[in-house]
């Protein structure tokens, strides 16, 4: 009797010591629980933080918790590079045993026809399209899927410089190395030629588009062409 009283009392001990120990680890897992503050450098337009955290928890798992002691920074900063809406990643965790991720989102130029719809930015870099009612971007499309983006955004870019452009452009085309596009209150196809010589070009299509409303406008011109030295060649073929 004596004896399974014995045992009766060490096996409660031994359930308030194992009672004892997990609730003092999970205490401990609390308090070294780290919450996540998301930071952009600049206003988002295509993420926010709920976002973020959603692609955190698709990468890392739906059961994955932010521990201060099993942290791993650079397998977090690596998973979320390998989100294509955000240039840059950086995080680290704050005094206040906040998990800071600290983002730039791409910027996106223009829109590009390739297998579907995409964005590219300033370094023609693709990712995924967004639809914005309050937003326009040029749309571009190449008959080579192998061109590189690359020379194109440099290109829209000092495009884009130009506030009269940076309105007026509605689609840009490349074919043959000849960069083509279309103007959104004219009617004519503008060959652009190679990207070279840009501004004295931009300034010849700024001159005839001044001359066409002033002068010259019941004229119904099909195309123009600034690829010619010092001048520009219209035509209604």
């Amino acid at each position: 009797m004596n004896f399974n009283r014995s045992i009766f009392y060490l096996f409660f001990n031994i359930l308030i010591l194992v009672g004892l120990i997990c609730f003092s680890s999970y205490r401990y897992r609390k308090q070294n629980k780290v919450t996540v503050k998301v930071e952009f450098t600049k206003k988002p337009i295509l993420l926010n933080d709920s976002l973020v955290n959603k692609l955190l928890t698709q990468k890392l798992g739906a059961k994955f918790i932010l521990y201060e002691d099993s942290l791993d920074l650079n397998m977090l900063e690596y998973q979320l590079k390998t989100v294509p809406e955000l240039e840059k990643v950086e995080i680290f965790v704050s005094p206040e045993r906040e998990l800071v991720l600290k983002l730039t989102e791409r910027k996106p130029l223009f829109k590009v026809i390739r297998d579907g719809l995409f964005f590219s930015d300033i370094n023609g870099v693709l990712f995924p399209y967004k639809k914005f009612d309050s937003l326009s971007f040029p749309q571009f499309l190449s008959n080579s899927s192998s061109n590189s983006l690359e020379s194109t955004a440099i290109l829209i870019e000092k495009l884009f410089k130009d506030s009269f452009l940076s309105r007026e452009i509605k689609s840009i085309y490349k074919r043959d190395n000849q960069y083509i596009f279309y103007l959104t209150s004219y009617n004519f196809q503008v060959i652009f030629g190679k990207p070279t010589n840009v501004s004295e070009k931009i300034k010849k299509l700024k001159v005839f588009c001044a001359y066409k409303n002033i002068k010259d406008s019941t004229k119904k011109y099909k195309k123009i062409n600034l690829s010619y030295n010092d001048q520009v060649v219209a035509s209604t073929l």
